[in-house]
């Protein structure tokens, strides 16, 4: 990984995002060979070449690992969503996260872990925030002013204001509050994910959208 993006840091950041993305690559490296849930801490520090207490000092269990990349993935959504067409259909913007979802390779089993999260944690409960030197590290773009608004952000806010839009363009006729619509775009993208898990020969996100015109 390349460092000198932080050059204007102090020595103790530096430090610490190369150690929490030392870290992050030693597990996107162990997944390439084993599933999340039987990856160990003392295989993560093998990897990463630190040991068990650094380890707690970056991250206060395993799981907190996807916690943190979990953020910067819906920074790297939020991003890109900026590049849409303003005509472009509900329709069409959830099957470009889908997409986004699906296609993520860094993260082996992405949406697996995702769903994992909404079940048993919720987005808002997730801790993991960047520090100034990893905004720079990792994004282009993003003022300082707004590092507060990207580290609260979630999925669910980013298809609660997708939604919004929806209804204004009269594309959502379902009578439900924002956050319920929200939820449901979550349910069809782990839906669609599950469905077409299960059977390959079919794609299932056109099915399960039309649950806005219910």
């Amino acid at each position: 990984m390349m460092y000198q993006s932080l050059e204007n840091f102090s020595l103790r950041k530096i430090n610490f995002v190369k150690t929490r993305t030392t870290i992050l690559k030693a597990v996107t490296n162990l997944l390439k060979q084993e599933e999340f849930s039987a990856i160990t801490v003392d295989e993560i520090c093998q990897k990463a070449q630190i040991s068990r207490g650094t380890f707690f000092n970056y991250f206060s269990t395993k799981d907190h690992i996807f916690h943190y990349y979990l953020r910067i993935f819906t920074i790297k959504i939020a991003l890109r969503i900026k590049l849409w067409d303003k005509d472009m259909s509900l329709e069409d913007k959830l099957k470009d996260i889908y997409a986004w979802f699906s296609e993520e390779k860094q993260y082996s089993r992405f949406l697996d872990s995702y769903i994992n999260v909404i079940l048993n944690v919720g987005e808002e409960a997730n801790e993991m925030k960047l520090i100034d030197a990893e905004f720079i590290y990792f994004f282009n773009g993003i003022e300082e002013d707004e590092y507060a608004y990207y580290n609260s952000l979630t999925m669910g806010k980013i298809f609660e204001q997708l939604c919004i839009e929806a209804k204004e363009k009269g594309e959502i006729t379902l009578k439900a509050s924002n956050r319920e619509l929200a939820a449901l775009c979550t349910g069809v993208i782990a839906a669609t994910y599950v469905a077409d898990t299960l059977n390959k020969e079919e794609k299932h996100l056109e099915l399960f959208n039309r649950v806005w015109k219910a």
